[in-house]
This record gives C-alpha cells, sequence and structure tokens, in this order.
C-alpha cells in the first residue's frame, strides 16, 4: 500500500513540474515572440523611419546668399563692387562649443578682426540662424597659415570665402552710398524673408540701408551631404538665389570731383538737383570718410578715431545739417510781401543802414555802413538791403510768414532716398511758446526777415524752395537712384506754390540775375569769371550776434573772427542756365564768411561743368 501511495505522490509531483514547466516556457515564449517582433521591427517595420533619420544627420541644408548688388553713376561708372575675402566660419548650434572654439583661436591668431562677441546673446537659447556664425572676417596671409596648421583642432571651424564690399572711390561717395555693419540681433531674430546669419553685413547708412531688400536680393539653398567631421561629401541638390538688383545713380563724378575739391575738408554742404525732374546731380558734405572702414576688415581702433572725430565726418550736412538761410530767404519773403500787397516792385525806401521798430528802441543795423540809399525790392534782393527787409518784416506775421514758407518746404522732409533726413526749424508762435515758453515778439519777425533768429533750414530744403523759383511754381521730389537695372524711377511732384500774379516768378528771377550780373550785385565777380550766366542769392548767416552798438559792424565782427568757429557760414543758390535751368545749387561752407567769394565761385564752377556738351 505504501508503494501505491508513494506512486500517487510522485504522479503529483509530476503534474504540478509539468504544470511549472509549461508556465515557464510560455513565459520564455512570450519573451521570445516579445524580442523576435522587436527584432523584425527594427530590421524591417522601421527600416525607412531610421534610414531617414540617418540621412538627415548627414544632408543639411545650407543657405546661399547672393552677391551684393552694384551701385553705378549716372556715367555707368561701377562705384561698390563686391571682392573676394576669407573668412573664419563657425558651423554647429552648441554656443557652448563655440565659446571654447572661440577663445582657443583668439589665442593662435588674435581678436583684433574678430567680430563674434560670447555676450552677443543675452540666452543661450537664442537660435543661429542656419547653425552658422561668421567669427573672423577679411583674414590675412598671416591669420590663414596659422590656422591652417591647426585647423584639426576645431571641427566646426573653416576658412570659407566670401564677398567684401568695397567703394572704388572710397570718400567720394561716402554720404550718398553709406556702409554696411554687421546685423544687429534684433535684424538677426526679426528677419523672417531673408535669413540673417550672425555677423552677416547689411546696410546701414545711406543707399546701402535704403535699398537693403533690393541690393541683398534673396536667398537659394543647397543640400550637402557631410562626413562625420562636418566636411562637404557631395552636392545633392540645389536652388539658386535670387539675384539682387543693381542701383543706377544720377551722380555725375565729375560733378562730385569738383565739389570735393572746393570744399578741400572745410565743413560744408554742396547739392545740385534738377530741376526738371528732381535727380540729384551732385551730393557732397564735408568732412567725409571712407566706407571701406565699415566692411568688416578695419580695426577698431580705425572707426573709433571716426566716431570721436569732432567734425562729425559721419554727419550728412546736406540734409541733416541746420543752418540760418541767412540773405538767401529773402526773395521768399520780398515774394510773400507781394502777394499780400504790402508792396510792389516799385516800392522804394531810403536805407541809411539802421532801422528801428516805429522809430525807436533796438537799432537793427544793416551789412553795411551807411547803408544802400533808395532801394526798391529788385535792387534790395541784389544788394542784400538788411534794412528793406527788417521793415518788410514788421508789416508781416510770424503766421503768414510760417505758413507761407512752409508752403516751400521749409520746416519740412523732402522724403530723398536716404536716411535721417532733418526738419531743421520753422518757428511760429506755438513753437516758441512751447520751447522757451516765451511769447512771439516782433523783434523775432524782424530778425527772421533776413533770415536769422529761430529759423533754421537744411541745404536740402533750401535747394527745393530755389527749384520752385526755377520751375515757376511747383519742385519735384529729390531721388539718387535714376534706375533699378533697367526700370527707371518716376518724377513726382512734391510742392506746388500758388501765387495771384504769375509774373512774380519772372520778376523774381529778375532781380536774382542782377545779384549775379548787375555791377552793385553782391555775386556780381560770377559775371566775370563764369562760363554760363546764372541766377542766385548770396548769404552770410551769423553764428554769434553783433550787440556792441558803439561799434561800427565791421569793428564789431574783427573781434568776434579771430575765432574761427564764431565766424559766419558762407551760403549760395543759384541756378542756370537762366532760361532753360538745368541745375539748381546751394553751397554752404561752414565759417566761411562770404557767400560771394567763398560759396558762389563753387556753384558757378559745377554748373559751368554740367552744362559741358560732352556731359
Amino acid at each position: 500500500m505504501e508503494k501505491f501511495r508513494d506512486l500517487d505522490s510522485d504522479r503529483k509531483q509530476l503534474k504540478i513540474l509539468l504544470s511549472r514547466s509549461f508556465f515557464i516556457f510560455t513565459i520564455i515564449f512570450l519573451i521570445y515572440l516579445i524580442f523576435s517582433y522587436q527584432i523584425v521591427k527594427l530590421m524591417v517595420l522601421d527600416n525607412i523611419n531610421y534610414v531617414s533619420q540617418s540621412d538627415e544627420n548627414r544632408t543639411i541644408t545650407v543657405p546661399i546668399y547672393p552677391a551684393r548688388g552694384l551701385i553705378y553713376d549716372s556715367q555707368e561708372n561701377i562705384i561698390t563692387e563686391n571682392v573676394v575675402s576669407h573668412d573664419l566660419v563657425f558651423s554647429g548650434s552648441n554656443l557652448d562649443e563655440l565659446e571654447t572654439d572661440l577663445i582657443e583661436i583668439e589665442e593662435l591668431i588674435g581678436n583684433s578682426a574678430s567680430l563674434w562677441s560670447l555676450e552677443w546673446f543675452t540666452d543661450k537659447e537664442q537660435s543661429i540662424n542656419f547653425k552658422e556664425a561668421i567669427l573672423y572676417k577679411g583674414l590675412d596671409q598671416t591669420q590663414i597659415a596659422k590656422f591652417q596648421l591647426e585647423k584639426s583642432r576645431w571641427s566646426s571651424v573653416k576658412i570659407k570665402p566670401s564677398l567684401k564690399r568695397l567703394v572704388l572711390d572710397e570718400n567720394l561717395y561716402s554720404h550718398v552710398i553709406g556702409y554696411l555693419g554687421p546685423v544687429s540681433r534684433e535684424e538677426v531674430i526679426s528677419s523672417y524673408d531673408f535669413k540673417y546669419p550672425l555677423n552677416y553685413f547689411s546696410g546701414k547708412k545711406g543707399l546701402e540701408k535704403e535699398y537693403e531688400s533690393i541690393l541683398r536680393g534673396g536667398l537659394g539653398y543647397k543640400s550637402v551631404e557631410i562626413d562625420a567631421y562636418g566636411n562637404e561629401i557631395k552636392e545633392i541638390s540645389r536652388k539658386p538665389p535670387q539675384r539682387p538688383e543693381n542701383l543706377y545713380l544720377s551722380i555725375n563724378k565729375r560733378l562730385q570731383l569738383i565739389a570735393r575739391k572746393e570744399l578741400d575738408g572745410r565743413k560744408g554742404a554742396v547739392i545740385g538737383i534738377e530741376p526738371s525732374t528732381g535727380l540729384v546731380k551732385v551730393l557732397v558734405s564735408s568732412p567725409d570718410f571712407n566706407p571701406n572702414l565699415f566692411n568688416g576688415t578695419s580695426t577698431s581702433g580705425e572707426i573709433t578715431k571716426i566716431l570721436k572725430d569732432k567734425d562729425s565726418p559721419l554727419f550728412n550736412r546736406v540734409i541733416s545739417g541746420n543752418y540760418p538761410p541767412a540773405s538767401t530767404l529773402k526773395p521768399f519773403i520780398g515774394l510773400l510781401a507781394l502777394e499780400n500787397g504790402i508792396i510792389d516792385w516799385d516800392y522804394v525806401i531810403d536805407d541809411k543802414g539802421v532801422f528801428q521798430i516805429e522809430g525807436e528802441g533796438r537799432r537793427y543795423r544793416g551789412w553795411k555802413e551807411g547803408g544802400h540809399g533808395e532801394v526798391d525790392l529788385k535792387k534790395a534782393i541784389a544788394v542784400s538791403s538788411d534794412v528793406f527787409f527788417y521793415q518788410l518784416a514788421t508789416n508781416l506775421t510770424i503766421d503768414k510768414l510760417s505758413d507761407f514758407l512752409e508752403k516751400f518746404g521749409f520746416g519740412l522732409v523732402s522724403g530723398i532716398d536716404l536716411d535721417n533726413e532733418s526738419r531743421a526749424n520753422l518757428p511760429t508762435r506755438n513753437w516758441k511758446l512751447g520751447t522757451l515758453g516765451e511769447a512771439w515778439f516782433v523783434g523775432d519777425t524782424v530778425n527772421l526777415g533776413i533770415g536769422q533768429g529761430f529759423i533754421t533750414i537744411t541745404p536740402m530744403q533750401l535747394a527745393l524752395a530755389t527749384s520752385i523759383i526755377a520751375n515757376k511754381g511747383y519742385a519735384y521730389k529729390p531721388r539718387l537712384v535714376e534706375r533699378i537695372n533697367e526700370l527707371h524711377t518716376t518724377k513726382e511732384i512734391l510742392y506746388e506754390v500758388e501765387i495771384q500774379d504769375k509774373s512774380n516768378w519772372n520778376k523774381l528771377e529778375d532781380a536774382m540775375e542782377a545779384v549775379t550780373n548787375s555791377w552793385y550785385g553782391t555775386a556780381y565777380n560770377l559775371s566775370l569769371t563764369g562760363e554760363i550766366k546764372i541766377v542766385g542769392k548770396t548769404g552770410t548767416a551769423q553764428i554769434k550776434s553783433l550787440t556792441e552798438e558803439d561799434l561800427s559792424v565791421r569793428e564789431e565782427y574783427e573781434g568776434i573772427r579771430e575765432s574761427v568757429s564764431d565766424r559766419d557760414h558762407a551760403l549760395f543758390v543759384g541756378y542756370g542756365p537762366i532760361k532753360n535751368p538745368k541745375l539748381v545749387m546751394v553751397v554752404i561752407v561752414e565759417n566761411g564768411e562770404s557767400g560771394s567769394t567763398v560759396a558762389a565761385p563753387i556753384a558757378q564752377k559745377i554748373i559751368d561743368e554740367y552744362l559741358k556738351e560732352d556731359l
């Protein structure tokens, strides 16, 4: 019996063993199935995804930046071009790696040409467009050789050729062309339609800035296969960049050369406009600068020297300089008096050299001791009689004056295709009250009558106002770009001035002709030396008021002129030829003292040159 019981017990144990074995086998089989499935999934089902990811890891998209558009002058002489330069470029997205590489590279080749700043981004989460940043721009041969010897240390850094902007005539067009500079952090972040990489150079001033979107073109792309070290193996596909457009300017090189030579480094401005179109033919602001210093290859010391120059060579005096118009304003004051019926062309006064409001109080002195004797409006403009216009001003109000002068563009921006144009200052009652907290006085109007006091103008404003006289009632918007590739820019009337008696335009022109062609005119010297007869108006803008009534004007000014910076500015406006004006000129020489002998001859030379048959 015991044997049967033992046999039964063995059967039960075997059954339990079989049951457990089956369970374990089932678990092992399930694990086998899971692993088998994963192997099949990795090798077969997910193969396409992993192959795609592998391709992405070895294939990158690289932007192709087009060469910047070129700029030509009116004779199609090239002004700016692009020349080959060599840059040191970081390709990657790890800012920690970039910082490390840059520190090591600076130790090798120096940091004088480095464009990258470790503090350029405020946080490291900012993305780098296309994972590329220019560390150094314009490497010289010594720097290239040093890097080539050690390049294996930095797999993400390479030397790449690039195009550098070059202005061929350097300073000649500096305030027209402007300059380039590294893109700002804001430009990189906000550049959606044109992805700027770090330290890409964009227009910062002048036409380079105003026409940035046209000159830069459109991006292209190429897909390339790279190895584990980031080296390009082969190109897979390419989308060519959109070619930029070229600018063809109205600026004439020969006129630029004359203007720059005549200013000879003196502070001042020269602007010449074709009155029938608004095209700018000459624009020179002095002192000037070399735009090539801002192309990324100059040392910080060279740029700092320009920025700290007390004569402000970067300042465009043509559109931003604020000057008293002085006697160049007198034709406009005379026209307003005619319009209001205060005088006619036969109205005469006896200019004794001094004027007093209602015959008492402050003595407003004219520039000529003893005065000019009997003068009408024509002679008053020709000899620049201060007393005549003092008296006219007292019969006008500041409200009438400011409203009338605004019609000629004073106090307004012209919209020329340059940046930072100034409105200057056309004073009103409200302006004085708001700015100085004072009411407007008759004495303020008297000063304004000869273009002094609170009023200031830009040379551009004065040129446009004179264009209205030349055109007998209108002026076109000034522009520097005559065409973009083959597409011509169009002229646009900017100001129109309607007067009651249109014959006054011709009579005003006759008065301005007397300035340059009558023996008593303030610029009669031009008729003796100039090749073309022109009309004009001189001006001498006081920087420091003459207040010593016990001294003559000449005696007091002798003391003032001992300081060059206190000397009067020399102004001249004019146009020629007289009957069919081709060029309106404004010349201002700071502290030049004499409009007739300093500024006027410059304008005459430029008009003579422009009207030569071969131009």
